[in-house]
This record gives C-alpha cells, structure tokens and sequence, in this order.
C-alpha cells in the first residue's frame, strides 16, 4: 500500500472522520471507498437505459406540414382592471 499525503479542508476532514466513526472503519478505509467511487463515476460506468412508455395517439388530424390546416390563434383580450384583487376587497 502506498502513503501519500492529502491537504483537506478542515470541513472536509471533519466529515470524513465522522462518517468513519459513524460506520466504525478508519478514516483512510472511507476515503479508499469514496476515492474508488468517485473514479468509477468518473471513468464513465453508467446505469442501465430506462424504456419509456409509448403510445400511439392514430394518424394525424390535420397535416403539420401545411399550415393551413392550423387553426389561426385567437387574439389576446386586454386585462381587466382590478383583476388581481382578492374576493371581497373593495
């Protein structure tokens, strides 16, 4: 086994020892484990693909290709004053 020496943040080493202690290894047993982790996530491993749900909705309505058949858009009413007040305010 190799030594080496690491330069932690005081914040850093203070977690380190106390999820040591919590978990009854030494301190160089939990940064061995999250070290070996960190370079399995990094080294590109990667959890199965997910299938998502498929449906089939039937043939279109009207073709997204012509424009035409798209219904024209309504045009925006103008807000109405007073609106944004709760019921029952003046």
């Amino acid at each position: 086994m190799k030594r080496t020496t690491l330069l932690l943040d005081p914040g850093l080493h203070t977690e380190l020892k106390r999820r040591a202690t919590a978990e009854g290894r030494t301190l160089t047993e939990v940064v061995g484990h999250l070290l070996r982790l960190g370079l399995q996530a990094a080294s590109g491993v990667r959890r199965g693909r997910v299938r998502l749900p498929s449906y089939d909705l039937g043939p279109f309505l009207i073709r997204p290709s012509e424009r035409s058949g798209f219904p024209a858009p309504e045009p925006e009413a103008p807000p109405v004053r007073g609106a944004a007040r709760a019921e029952g305010s003046p």
